[in-house]
Order: structure tokens, then C-alpha cells, then sequence
């Protein structure tokens, strides 16, 4: 049997990311039990709590990951996790009690937008993860005057093929001054 890259690639996630990263817990609720079960293999508490998505957002999202290779769901899986991240990872849910997650960085701005992107769900400085380490980023382009622009319209658009087969999806998070500081920062590693 031939294993699928998005699938190695998640399962790589998950014994490469930070153990600290994966003990974010979700807010506890109907639901919480299975959708951390699914989705804390590849993905951070964080990163799913500071997405804030509508019905049909998470809906296209957890399409997304199954196309990728998360292990498939039961209908009834699926409907659960859907209820369980619309009720508490919502646009309009209550942020869940306890510290302010995308305080992180150690006062350093970069690594707040680094965080509150959810740019290091993916990538590491040094390690390979889901996306390429940000030195290997910095090696491809340096020297190259529009090395900046070219890196923050990738982090914007997203894409696939430039590092693998795993898509990444383009960033409508942060703003466009926060994306050309994310890239400055990511030529100087």
C-alpha cells in the first residue's frame, strides 16, 4: 500500500511540533473529546482557537483535511466536530477562559504575528514541519532584491508545489504590513 504525502506529512506534524504546542487544550464542551482526538494530531490548541470560523468555513476546512489525509470520519464524527467548532471557535463564540494565547513571543512582535497568523502550526525556524523551515526559506531567496514582496504575496496566496505536495493555504488573517515584516524577518534566519 502506497502512503499519501499529506498523510505522512501530518503524521511527521505530529512528532515534530513542540509537545508544549500540542498540550493546548480545547474548551471543554460537547464534542471536545472527538474533535480533539481529530484534530490535535496535526494541529495546536491556538490554532484553532484564534480561527474563528463561520458554519461554512470549518465546514470547508474539515473538507480540506480529509482531502489531505486525515483519517476519514463516520457522518455522525463530522457533524459533531462541525457543531463542536461553530459553537466554541465561531465568529461569534465567547473566547474561551484562561491566558490570552497570541500574548507569546517573549514581548517580540514578529513572533506575535507569527503566532496569531498561525504560521507556526507549519513551519519551525531550523526543523522541517508541515512547511519548510523559515532558514531553508531565507537560503532559496537570498540575494534576490524582490525576495521580500515574493515571500509576503506567498504567505498572502498560499500555494502548493514551491515546497511539496501539501498545500498551503494563503494567510487573510494578518494585514499586509504584518506580512512584509513576517518576510523581512524570515530572510534574516
Amino acid at each position: 500500500m502506497k502512503a499519501r504525502p499529506a498523510l505522512v506529512a501530518g503524521l511527521l506534524l505530529a512528532t515534530v511540533l513542540p509537545v508544549a504546542a500540542q498540550e493546548v487544550a480545547l474548551t471543554p464542551g460537547p464534542g471536545s473529546t472527538l474533535t480533539t482526538e481529530k484534530c490535535l494530531l496535526c494541529h495546536d490548541g491556538e490554532h484553532i482557537a484564534r480561527a474563528k470560523l463561520t458554519r461554512a468555513e470549518w465546514e470547508d476546512s474539515l473538507a480540506s483535511m480529509l482531502r489531505r489525509g486525515m483519517p476519514r470520519l463516520a457522518p455522525d464524527e463530522g457533524r459533531v466536530i462541525l457543531d463542536y467548532l461553530v459553537s466554541y471557535y465561531g465568529p461569534d463564540a465567547a473566547p474561551p477562559a484562561g491566558p490570552d494565547t497570541l500574548a507569546g513571543g517573549n514581548g517580540d512582535p514578529v513572533q506575535a504575528l507569527l503566532a496569531a497568523g498561525a504560521c507556526l502550526g507549519c513551519h519551525q525556524v531550523d526543523q522541517p514541519g508541515v512547511g519548510p523551515p523559515f532558514r531553508a526559506i531565507a537560503r532559496r531567496y537570498a540575494g534576490q532584491a524582490d525576495a521580500p514582496a515574493t515571500i509576503a504575496l506567498q504567505i498572502r496566496q498560499g500555494g502548493t508545489g514551491r515546497w511539496g505536495d501539501v498545500p498551503m493555504p494563503g494567510n487573510t488573517i494578518l494585514g499586509d504590513d504584518d506580512v512584509l515584516a513576517i518576510a523581512a524577518w524570515v530572510l534574516q534566519q
